[in-house]
């Protein structure tokens, strides 16, 4: 129960991921899922808005020499411009960077926008991870317009997953979304 919610994302998408597969980190943040990532696949595409994110997860990844990674300055909602289609796995990893300005957050348009291009990029089988911070103004705004998104997508398409801790309501919630196939 003490294990990060991110680390139980990556217990979760592990066996997901393999050498030939192609991912998306759609929030780069420092870094940490962008490693992860990149450990254990192909190719990782990562996202960030902020160049101070960018450059953060440059040095996280200076310290382990992987160089499977394109980093790039451009909003979640356009990965589409720069990715192919059949993905294999796609994390989100919501709310403002950690360390960084706490005013400049993921706002619930460009996320549902990104979560709508996801699922179309994503594989048959694919999984998209999701992690939304629902204790402060903006991610509570954010988690209620997830979680109603979520009630409009087909039950013969998509499976949906609930991480989070019931006895608070202001923890992160964590959400994993399976493309049928």
């Amino acid at each position: 129960m003490h294990k990060p919610l991110t680390k139980i994302m990556h217990d979760f998408l592990r066996p997901h991921l393999n050498q030939e597969a192609i991912v998306i980190d759609a929030t780069c943040g420092n870094g940490q899922d962008t490693v992860f990532l990149a450990e254990h696949t192909k190719e990782v595409f990562a996202f960030d808005i902020q160049k101070k994110a960018l450059e953060q997860t440059k040095k996280t990844l200076a310290k382990t020499g992987l160089t499977n990674v394109r980093l790039i300055h451009d909003s979640h909602e356009n990965i589409a411009l720069y990715t192919v289609d059949a993905i294999e796995v796609i994390m989100f990893n919501l709310g403002y960077l950690p360390g960084g300005d706490k005013t400049i957050t993921t706002m619930r348009e460009s996320t549902l926008s990104a979560l709508k291009v996801a699922l179309e990029l994503l594989k048959p089988s694919g999984l998209i991870s999701l992690i939304i911070y629902p204790g402060h103004k903006e991610g509570l705004k954010e988690t209620n317009a997830v979680l109603a998104w979520f009630k409009t997508l087909p039950k013969e398409k998509y499976e949906i997953l609930s991480i989070e801790k019931y006895t608070d309501e202001k923890a992160p919630k964590g959400f994993l979304i399976q493309k049928k196939g």
